[in-house]
């Protein structure tokens, strides 16, 4: 091939990369960045979306924080009377609230009034049996020695040890069926207490020294460990609660309720038959960390209580305490309260007034 003919091909290639391929590779690269900047703009509004929706829950959070404060002067707190505690960390158990009742033991008495009676009757026919016995032993060997008895006194003592022997079984039978009968409607624990001999449990509540309570627990509640005590109290006056100690399981309930049953013993006291009281049930062992609010400082607003603390000289903050654990006198709080806060204990209601009253006032100005 010429040299011309070489300049002619190389002149078309150049051409054709001129027309086809450098406006293909100048279209893609515009393309991708088209779409690189168009991805990064909609990151951008959608970063700004979600600032905007976070500075909106942001501001709502802080609308509803502020509409739950008020600020009052000196007058009215003075008039008011507002006073103030500092909170202090404490540690608390949380328990399990239950019913008890003090149980009549007259039942029992009759148990053991036919527990004795079939044991003296036992001792009785024991004897007689052994005399029996002892009539057919010695006759035979009348009979083996001299043969001066006649056969048929023989058989009449044989006769007689038979029915005492019988008898003596039969009231074996009775006292079997006394203590069947106790440990079914008492458990073992009781049954030993009242069948024994010398119980010092049994006489503790003979003399009344002792009470017997039926512990009944809320349908959905188990009794956290079969050992140790739980405290009791009328009118559910939990800061004058005394000590019942844990006997067994009981296998009688409540008519009132379908939860488990125990047994418990407390010094009688003040206590009388058929008395129902508050009991409390310790619940893990483990203790919460946290504050004390007591009864005094609340106030309730739509069904739920609230308390007042004091962020400034003339500016109180209205928190929810709903979700605190139940305790002696009010409640415990693990979070929403911090220790070293200023809880108003009292004026409460009164800055709950006044809270509402300058919401109104608000209202009427827009």
């Amino acid at each position: 091939m010429t040299s011309r003919g070489k300049f002619s091909l190389g002149f078309v290639v150049i051409v054709l990369v001129a027309i086809f391929i450098v406006p293909m590779a100048m279209k893609s690269t515009l393309v991708d960045g088209w779409f690189k900047q168009y991805s990064e703009a909609v990151e951008a509004a959608q970063k700004d979306d979600d600032d905007d929706d976070d500075d909106d829950d942001s501001d709502l959070e802080s609308e509803l924080v502020e509409s739950m404060q008020v600020r009052i002067n000196d007058e009215i707190g003075e008039y008011a009377g507002v006073e103030t505690i500092v909170l202090e960390g404490s540690e608390f158990f949380p328990e399990i609230k239950a019913l008890a009742k003090v149980v009549d033991i007259r039942p029992l008495l009759a148990l053991h009034a036919r527990h004795n009676q079939a044991l003296a009757a036992f001792n009785v026919a024991k004897v007689a049996e052994r005399s029996a016995a002892q009539e057919l032993t010695r006759l035979k060997n009348l009979v083996k020695g001299a043969g001066s008895v006649a056969t048929k006194k023989v058989n009449y003592a044989q006769a007689s040890y038979n029915e005492a022997k019988a008898k003596l079984q039969g009231l074996s039978f009775d006292i079997q069926s006394v203590r069947d009968e106790t440990v079914q409607s008492w458990g073992k624990e009781v049954s030993t207490w009242v069948l024994g001999s010398g119980s010092k449990s049994w006489q503790r509540l003979l003399n009344h020294q002792d009470s017997l309570l039926l512990v009944t627990l809320p349908a959905d509640v188990s009794l956290p460990s079969e050992d140790g005590f739980i405290r009791l109290a009328r009118d559910g006056q939990r800061n004058k609660a005394r000590k019942a100690y844990f006997v067994s399981s009981a296998l009688i309930t409540d008519q009132d309720s379908q939860g488990e049953t125990y047994f418990f013993k407390s010094a009688t006291g003040k206590l009388r038959v058929g008395m129902r009281l508050d009991a409390w049930l310790p619940q893990g062992e483990q203790a919460l960390k946290g504050v004390f609010i007591p009864e005094q400082a609340m106030v309730w607003n739509s069904g739920l209580p609230w308390v007042y603390v004091q962020l400034e000289d003339d500016l109180y903050q209205r928190r929810a305490v709903s979700t605190g654990v139940s305790a002696a006198g009010g409640l415990f709080m693990q979070q929403g309260m911090a220790v070293g806060e200023q809880l108003v204990m009292r004026g409460a209601q009164m800055l709950l007034s006044e809270e509402f009253r300058w919401q109104i006032l608000d209202e009427d100005d827009d």
